[in-house]
């Protein structure tokens, strides 16, 4: 698991994307893969919804109302804040998602706030601090 979230945050980082069905074949290949069976046990909040296989890292923090599945990875120290929605995706370390945020297929980046609110977002890649929706910086990618 952790060779292939390397892979992906390596590409990410470097915005080595060589076509967007690459992105997409390693998403959908780390969920397959990685996120077949559920770790739920290692978040503070006032119980989410889980729609299996979601697999938390320790030290996760998570609001009320927060809908999460299916397949979905949350890496370690991460904060989803209230009335979010995620599916299909893949959250790295210490991210920090700000309220009423729906996001499906999606990988958010290593140390990244997404402090917009009332935003939804598919088929993407984030990085960075997140302020404005005006500031969303993505990379997209469709999935068919």
């Amino acid at each position: 698991m952790k060779k292939d979230l390397k892979e992906i945050e390596k590409i990410i980082d470097n915005l080595e994307l060589n076509s967007q069905s690459q992105i997409k074949e390693l998403l959908t290949i780390f969920l397959q893969t990685h996120v077949k069976r559920s770790k739920v046990d290692n978040f503070i909040g006032d119980y989410p919804t889980f729609i299996e296989p979601v697999y938390l890292e320790d030290n996760i923090k998570i609001g009320d109302d927060v809908l999460i599945g299916p397949n979905v990875y949350i890496g370690k120290n991460s904060e989803i804040k209230d009335y979010v929605e995620i599916s299909n995706s893949i959250i790295y370390d210490n991210v920090i998602i700000a309220e009423n945020i729906k996001m499906d297929k999606c990988i958010i980046g290593k140390d990244v706030s997404l402090s917009s609110q009332n935003i939804s977002i598919d088929n993407c890649v984030i990085i960075g601090d997140v302020k404005t929706k005006e500031e969303l910086y993505k990379i997209m990618f469709k999935f068919k």
